[in-house]
């Protein structure tokens, strides 16, 4: 019995129109495995997801469920190519370190991929790059639109807290809401004044004031998004003593870490010598831990500081081999590096 994984992704509601929607996916892929006698085992799904990279929830579970199956899971099945990446890179590291070493097979209906095939397996880079130069063009194609967009006075995308827009024949603009452009203006002085980012979002839940997208309310990050996009909170981060500075935070929490002080202590030494996260008003205790653990996580001197670090680069589990004795590191056991062994280094 052939025992295969479905797997289906849009990253827009804009492509249902274009016969890529969930469900239609979904019932060509068993459409196509019941033509062949073939068990749908499960058909894990991405909605709303690009597929620029496999920082996908679905695409992990489906990754980890065919580990550990340990080969009995015949193929992966998709409608297109695309569906599962775009990029030349993900697709050789997808086929070389997860599904060839789990004996899994990879078919892409409409492309005409079935690996079962020895021909297949032969032109999946081929197809790889048509649809990588496929998404560069899209790419481009949508950055000159709005170019031509905002140099006619027009507006792309998202409407931005405090305006609201109006038609100007083709084009919409920009203008003020007179219900919530006061509050941006109570907001970027608030600010100005020295208020953080904290108390601006807890002074604007208190009034009732809602942020334009999210259910929840106004939290510091909303706050700093705001800022940022307006250019007012680069002005504050030049002129205030709090600033940005990764490397000096990390070098004080760490001498206070290492005498075995609270993370709620060093948050407050780090917020008392004029310090801050990026995308935060203050130090707090979390912030503090991802502080800490960011910087051992990206400690090149060490094989596995390296290892994580150049995979958080989109490098593969092979690639990251060859640069780990590139670099002078060998497995512990001698030998060269395997994609197996490049996996242990990194979860040790």
């Amino acid at each position: 019995m052939t025992i295969v994984f479905g797997y289906c992704r849009v990253s827009t509601d804009m492509q249902a129109q274009h016969g890529l929607s969930l469900d239609a996916q979904q019932e060509e892929i068993r459409r196509y495995a019941k033509d062949r006698g073939w068990t749908i085992e499960e058909i894990f799904v991405d909605g709303g997801f690009s597929a620029k990279n496999t920082d996908r929830p679905a695409f992990k579970q489906m990754a980890k469920r065919i580990k550990e199956a340990n080969g009995k899971v015949s193929a992966v099945v998709v409608t297109k190519l695309d569906r599962l990446t775009r990029s030349l890179r993900d697709l050789l590291t997808i086929n070389e370190d997860l599904l060839e070493p789990c004996g899994c097979n990879f078919v892409a209906i409409r492309d005409g991929i079935n690996t079962f095939e020895p021909v297949s397996k032969m032109l999946l880079p081929f197809l790889a790059i048509i649809g990588q130069i496929e998404r560069q063009n899209t790419s481009e194609r949508v950055k000159s639109t709005v170019r031509h967009i905002q140099q006619q006075g027009g507006h792309y995308g998202k409407v931005p807290f405090g305006y609201k827009t109006e038609l100007d024949g083709r084009l919409r603009r920009l203008i003020p809401d007179p219900q919530t452009f006061p509050w941006l203006q109570q907001i970027n002085d608030w600010y100005r004044s020295g208020v953080g980012m904290a108390e601006i979002a807890v002074r604007l839940n208190q009034h009732g004031v809602k942020p334009r997208y999210g259910k929840q309310g106004w939290t510091d990050c909303k706050i700093y998004e705001l800022l940022r996009t307006q250019g007012v909170h680069r002005t504050r981060s030049i002129d205030s003593p709090n600033v940005h500075d990764k490397q000096k935070a990390y070098k004080i929490a760490y001498e206070l870490r290492s005498d075995d002080r609270t993370y709620e202590f060093i948050a407050k030494e780090l917020n008392r010598a004029g310090l801050r996260p990026l995308k935060a008003s203050e130090y707090k205790p979390s912030s503090v831990m991802e502080l800490l653990r960011s910087a051992v996580y990206h400690d090149r001197a060490t094989p596995r500081g390296l290892a994580l670090y150049l995979k958080e680069q989109g490098l593969s589990l092979r690639e990251i081999g060859l640069r780990l004795a590139q670099a002078g590191h060998f497995p512990k056991r001698g030998g060269q590096w395997y994609p197996q062994t490049v996996k242990q280094l990194m979860v040790s």
